[in-house]
This record gives structure tokens, C-alpha cells and sequence, in this order.
């Protein structure tokens, strides 16, 4: 296996060689060289300063998890996942206080760090954060792991060749209200949204104070600490894949969901650090936590009859604190239709284990409820002021700590043979029935209402085909096991997979009249197409796994797995042929180097060559200024005046500002909200009103003179793109309205409220 590993390595150098010659998109390994090194001197402190915030933020985040009663962590990795899931939440908690009086600063944030240090080491004694000294050491021999490295190491690469985080939909929504935190240290109202593009059903509450406490504690600006934030995401990421794997599927299965995942678009999307992926560590451990209690209850039942019968009841629960409900309600917090999916999949788990899970999963799923609360709010687009928000986190823990002690009294009462099954083996047949009748049931409706390639069952046997007939050969290999623990993976597995299908089914029963409709056909089956191929890779890496278990194949067993990474690895010229099965009479492998944007496999080599060639040219190629910056250098010298005006004090976070451009569109004008963070409220040639750009700040020039009577404290006319009769006449409108020119050059001139 070893031999066939180090094989993986030459086939993924071949096959950099034949991206690199590729017409759609070669490179070369002098120019991505030249390209990373000339952005080191901004990105590799960027990327260092913010994986040490970030483990500070983790380890604070297990430290307050700890003194909320969560038991001692039996791992470094535990550490990781439990910690940044406690610091999500317990980061948008001090953002809703501190940011609803303006003191979101890094004196502040600094000084509660200090304060969470020093109490820990006070009481370190009592609450040690481990149960056990850390002993590090490799469950795999050396020689598996230079493939992984060098597959992985494409996140790392376009993050140190990208001073802004790459890729367009992420500025409006995710940079420009993390840089108004920056600059501002402000976060009066949960519905606070900079960019007039996205509105705040595009704003994810958890994700801006994760993001804007580590910009905000490192001084480095949103765009840049979020292309930074690349680095310990991926590592994040990793660690909560291999928790997670493993503890459905066996450790193995641990370090082979690290060669299925980069096929995933999810894992494409790591150098974004956009909700979709900073998430799925909260979801992953949500999914380990109740994993977890089901492997615990069953061993305390096994010990006792010597049966593993996973639905008894045991006795009470050690105090393990609100960290479920943390993960599932922070999950919802960073991205809320990933979070519904995920905690839909844990009440499934539930529903097939009740007695095992209600003690932990009610509690669980009541405090994950109200701790979604601010992020329905913002949804909805009530102006809510924060610190109702802060109100809802702590009251949302609080109703955990009462429903764990009602559902604790009551559980007591039930008669520990009430619910015992009389055949586990039968029963864990029955529960994986249920869930395949469940996801089937959901593809047949999903299929009712739309056609392939839009529906689920189309769109994973085409885009995802080899790790989704990986998982179903991994599950009906193990069917025979179903009552060992490897079968409760599989069911749990199995739940995540029928959520993702769920979600997907449910949304094409929604009409298209409304924007709302329409953006629902848009997000979920979006948003679906992050989960349910990380579900996949998840059960292809079961199926490795299993394969790997059986000595009696004898050398089959590394074939196998050398067959598995020369297609996933090398991009093969021709279409593969995978059996009978097929889509509108095609096959099921999509074509040769597929385009950088499409939501399919990428050969291992194929997203190494594309971070290659990101690095050497930069992302932003199509359109605008600056390939790397976004801006070029007038530009900038218009965003450097208005954040001049911040600095005076005159700018301040309620202050809105009028942009006059030809168009709204970041490749055409200044984004000042994504780099100022300053409340921009957009007059074009081309508004648009659509489920893309549903901000409700983007007016055209017949609504110019209203607006110029409403208050804004500035305005900024860019004449370029304009006819010059319409600049002119703003320019007279905008000083008839009482404004003065404060700075000008050949990009824009800025207005000030006399």
C-alpha cells in the first residue's frame, strides 16, 4: 500500500504536467512560482497572524466550553473541533454586545483573551482542558502521506498568491460587513450589511464575528484576513473530516476521506473561506458528538448483557454541557440552510434512536433553536438591534441546561426494558431500511418536479459519480453488519445523505413567482450540492476503508485502491466507462479538465493545477482592475480618501454613502463597501433587482433626487461609464442638494454634507 501511495505521487506530477499543457487553462511552475513569491511579503504574515488568532480563538472557545460543563477532551483534535465550534458562538455573542455600543475593538478583544487566559490558569487544577497528556503520533505510515500533502497543498498555494479572498460573491457578502467591523468596531443592528448587492438574507451572522473578531485582533483588513483565513480553515477542515470518518466508519476510513474530499467543490472552495465551507466543521462535529453518544451508550449496554443494544436506556448522562447544541446552532449561524440540513440529520438520528439520543439531542436541538433565533431575524430582514442577539445566545444555552434536566427526569422514569430491542441485528436492518426508503422517497419527488440534470439523483451520478458509487458500494458491502458499530455509521451516514435529499426535494415543490421562490430554487440545491458531496466522500472513504480491512484479497486490496487514485487523481483523456448505469444516454465521468467553476470532481491534479495557475495569474482576471487586488491604483487611492474620513472620525458606522457609477458591478466601479465597509447605497445605469443582487440599495437615476433628500453623508460620482450629460447633471443635483467636492481624481469624485 505504501509503494502504491508513493506510486500516487508520480501519477499526480504526470498529471500537473498535462494540466499544465491544457489550452483551457495551462501554466507554467516558474510563472505560479514568480506569482506566489511576489504576493509573500503580504500574504505569508497575513496567513501566520491568522492561524495564530485562530488558535487562540479555539483554545478560548474549549476553555469556556469547559466551565460550561463539558467533560475533558480526550484529544488534541477534540480540542480543535469543540474549541472553534464554542469560539463561532461565543464570537458572535461578543460581537452582538460589544459591537451594539461600538467597542468591538482589539483593546477589548484583546482584554477578554487575557481575561479567559488568566482564569484558566486559576482554575486549571480543577477543569484541566485534557483528560490525558497529548501523545502525537502517526497513524499511518510515513510514506501515505506525501500524496495527501501535495493534494492539499493547493488551498495553501492560492492563498499565499491572493491578498484578496478569490472569488466574486464572496466580497459583497462575507468581506464588506467583516471590514465594517474592522474599521468601525461596531455592529449596532444584526441586519448591518455595507454592500448594497447582497441584503441581509445573504448575511451570515456567525461567520461576520468568527471573521471580524480574527481581522479585528490581528489588524489585518477583511479582504486580506479572509484569503488568510485559507490556511487554518484547511487544517480545521482536515481535522474535523478525520474526526468524523472515523468515528462512523473505523480510523481508517480517517485518512482515506482525505484523498475523496478534494473531489469535492467543496473542497475547491477552501481558498474562499466562504460560509459554505467554514461551516461543515461545526456540522462534522455535530455528526461526532452524536455518533459518539451512540458508540457510548452502546458499549455501557453491551458491558451490562454482553448485547450491543444501542436504543436502551442507560443511566444518566455525565454532565457534557451545551457542546451540541453549539455545534448545531452555530452551524445554522455561519450558514443557515447547511445548518438546517445538518440538524435536520441529527434530529433523523432521533427518530431512529430515541431513547439513546433524547437525553443529549432535545436539549440539543431546543438551545440550537433559540440560538438560531438572530440569524431567522436577520433573514427575514427585521431591524433588530444586536444585543437582542447576545439575549438569544444566552438564552439559548440556558434552555439547553433546562430541557437536558427535564428530558433527564423524564427519561429516568421509563422502565429500562421499555424500548429494548429483541434483536438488535433485525433492528438495525429495520432503521436502515427506514433511511433508504426515506432518501428514495425524496428522489422520487425531487424527480416529479424536476428534470436532469437539476435533480439530485441526476446531478450525483454526473458530477460526483465516483464517490457516490464509492458510498453505496461501501454500505451494501457492510449490510451484512449492520448491528456492529460500523453499521451505525452507515446509518447515521445515511441520515446526513437523506437530509441533504430532503432539503433538495422540498425546495422543488416551491413556486418561482416571488424573488423569495426563485432564490429558493437558486440557494438550497446551491447550497445541497456543498453537503451531499461531502456525505459521499464521507461513504467513499467507508468503502476504502472496508476494502483495505479485508486481508484475504490479498494484493487485490492495493490494485484496488491504485485504481481508485489513478482516476481521481490523473485527468484522463477519454470518458470512463462505470458500468451500465447512465444519464440521458451518457456515461457517468464528465469530460477532461473541467472548467474551474463547475460544481463536479476535480481530479487531484486538475485542482492543483487550477490553485497553480490562480497563483500565477490571480483570480481576478475577467473584467477587473487589478488581477490580484481587485482595484487598481487610482482606485485604491479613492478607497484610501474615504477610509481617511473614517480615521477623522467623520465617517462613522451609521453614515451612508451615495455611489453615482455606470454600474454597480465590482468589475466596473470602487467597491467601497467591501474595502470601506461604509454603508453604500448604489445609483447605476443597470439596477437590477433578482435573487442575485436582492439588497434593496441599488436604485437607478430617476430615483437619484430621492435619495439626495434622505441624509447621506457623503457621495461618490465615478463620471467613467457615464454619458457625460448624466455625470454633469449629478454633479449639479448632488451640490444642489448641499454636498461640496472634498477629493477628486481621474476615477471619482467625493462629495461631502455641507
Amino acid at each position: 500500500m505504501s509503494v502504491i501511495l508513493l506510486a500516487g505521487v508520480f501519477v499526480l506530477v504526470s498529471g500537473l504536467l498535462a494540466v499544465a499543457d491544457s489550452a483551457q487553462w495551462g501554466f507554467s511552475f516558474g510563472g505560479a512560482w514568480d506569482g506566489v513569491f511576489s504576493q509573500l511579503p503580504v500574504t505569508g504574515p497575513a496567513a501566520l497572524l491568522m492561524a495564530a488568532a485562530t488558535s487562540i480563538n479555539v483554545v478560548a472557545g474549549a476553555v469556556v466550553l469547559r466551565w460550561l460543563g463539558a467533560p475533558a477532551f480526550r484529544s488534541a483534535s477534540d480540542v480543535v473541533m469543540a474549541g472553534f465550534t464554542a469560539a463561532v458562538v461565543l464570537d458572535a455573542a461578543v460581537l452582538f454586545l460589544l459591537g451594539s455600543v461600538g467597542l468591538f475593538g482589539w483593546p477589548e478583544l484583546l482584554a477578554l483573551h487575557l481575561a479567559v487566559g488568566v482564569a484558566y490558569l486559576a482554575t486549571r487544577g480543577r477543569r484541566p482542558l485534557l483528560a490525558q497528556p497529548i501523545r502525537l503520533h502517526f497513524s499511518r505510515p510515513a510514506a501515505w502521506w506525501p500524496l495527501i500533502l501535495m493534494v492539499w497543498a493547493g488551498a495553501l498555494i492560492v492563498q499565499l498568491g491572493s491578498p484578496v479572498s478569490p472569488f466574486m460573491d464572496v466580497l459583497p457578502n462575507h468581506v464588506a460587513p467583516v471590514q465594517h467591523i474592522h474599521l468601525f468596531g461596531s455592529f449596532d443592528m444584526l441586519n448591518t450589511s455595507p454592500s448594497p448587492i447582497y441584503g441581509p438574507s445573504r448575511l451570515m451572522l456567525g461567520y461576520v464575528a468568527l471573521l471580524g473578531q480574527l481581522s479585528t485582533i490581528t489588524g489585518l483588513d477583511a479582504a486580506l484576513a479572509e484569503a488568510a483565513f485559507a490556511l487554518p480553515l484547511a487544517i480545521v477542515i482536515a481535522v474535523a473530516l478525520r474526526r468524523l470518518t472515523g468515528q462512523l466508519l473505523g480510523g481508517s476510513a480517517g485518512f482515506w476521506v482525505l484523498l475523496t474530499f478534494p473531489l469535492t467543490f467543496t473542497f475547491m472552495r477552501i481558498p474562499d473561506a466562504r460560509g459554505t465551507v467554514v461551516v461543515f466543521p461545526l456540522a462534522a462535529w455535530a455528526l461526532t458528538l452524536v455518533a459518539r453518544e451512540l458508540h457510548a451508550r452502546s458499549q455501557a449496554v453491551g458491558s451490562r448483557s454482553g448485547v450491543p443494544d444501542e436504543t436502551s436506556r442507560v443511566g444518566s448522562s455525565p454532565a457534557v454541557g451545551p457542546g451540541l447544541a453549539l455545534a448545531i446552532g452555530g452551524a445554522f449561524l455561519v450558514h443557515p440552510l447547511v445548518g438546517l440540513v445538518a440538524a435536520v440529520a441529527c434530529g433523523g438520528a432521533l427518530l431512529l434512536y430515541p431513547v439513546a439520543l433524547a437525553r443529549r439531542l432535545v436539549p440539543a436541538l431546543g438551545g440550537a433553536a433559540v440560538l438560531a433565533m438572530p440569524q431567522v431575524l436577520t433573514m427575514t430582514g427585521r431591524s433588530t438591534p444586536s444585543w437582542i442577539g447576545f439575549v438569544l445566545i444566552v438564552g439559548g444555552i440556558a434552555v439547553a441546561y433546562l430541557l437536558a434536566g427535564a428530558v433527564g427526569w423524564l427519561m429516568d422514569r421509563i422502565p429500562a426494558d421499555a424500548f429494548r430491542d429483541s434483536s438488535p441485528e433485525m433492528a438495525a436492518v429495520g432503521r436502515a431500511a427506514v433511511v433508504i426508503a426515506f432518501i428514495s422517497a425524496a428522489l422520487i419527488v425531487a424527480q416529479m418536479h424536476l428534470n436532469p440534470p437539476d435533480d439530485p439523483a441526476s446531478e450525483a451520478l454526473t458530477d460526483f459519480g465516483r464517490i457516490t458509487l464509492l458510498a453505496i458500494a461501501g454500505f451494501a458491502f457492510s449490510a451484512t453488519r449492520l448491528h456492529q458499530r460500523l453499521g451505525r455509521g452507515w446509518i447515521l451516514l445515511g441520515c446526513g445523505i437523506a437530509a441533504g435529499v430532503l432539503a433538495w426535494s422540498a425546495s422543488s415543490l416551491v413556486g418561482f413567482t416571488t424573488l423569495t421562490e426563485q432564490a429558493v430554487h437558486y440557494e438550497v440545491p446551491k447550497s445541497v450540492e456543498y453537503w451531499l458531496p461531502v456525505m459521499f466522500a464521507v461513504g467513499a472513504a467507508g468503502a476504502l476503508a472496508a476494502v483495505c480491512r479485508q486481508r484475504r484479497l490479498g494484493v487485490a486490496r492495493p490494485l484496488i485502491v491504485g485504481a481508485f487514485i489513478v482516476i481521481t487523481v490523473y485527468p484522463l483523456p477519454a470518458r470512463i466507462d462505470l458500468g451500465p448505469l447512465n444519464i440521458d444516454a451518457g456515461r457517468l465521468v464528465g469530460a477532461p479538465l473541467i472548467s474551474n467553476v463547475q460544481i463536479g470532481e476535480h481530479r487531484g491534479s486538475e485542482s492543483l493545477g487550477l490553485a497553480l495557475r490562480e497563483a500565477q495569474f490571480g483570480y481576478w482576471t475577467d473584467g477587473y482592475m487589478d488581477p490580484r487586488n481587485v482595484v487598481d491604483a487610482d482606485q485604491q487611492k479613492v478607497i484610501d480618501a474615504i477610509r481617511s474620513e473614517i480615521t477623522a472620525g467623520r465617517l462613522g458606522p451609521d453614515t451612508r454613502v451615495l455611489h453615482i457609477a455606470g454600474s454597480f458591478q465590482q468589475w466596473s466601479s470602487v467597491p467601497i463597501g467591501v474595502f470601506t465597509g461604509a454603508m453604500e447605497t448604489s445609483i447605476s445605469l443597470q439596477p437590477e433587482v433578482s435573487i442575485h443582487t436582492d439588497g434593496g440599495r441599488l436604485y437607478g437615476f430617476g430615483d437619484l433626487p430621492r435619495e439626495l433628500r434622505s441624509g447621506y453623508g457623503y457621495v461618490v460620482i465615478e463620471p467613467h461609464g457615464l454619458p457625460d450629460e448624466i455625470a454633469v447633471d449629478s454633479a449639479a443635483q448632488v451640490m444642489a442638494a448641499g454636498y461640496h467636492a472634498i477629493w477628486s481624481n481621474s476615477v471619482a469624485t467625493i462629495y461631502a454634507r455641507s
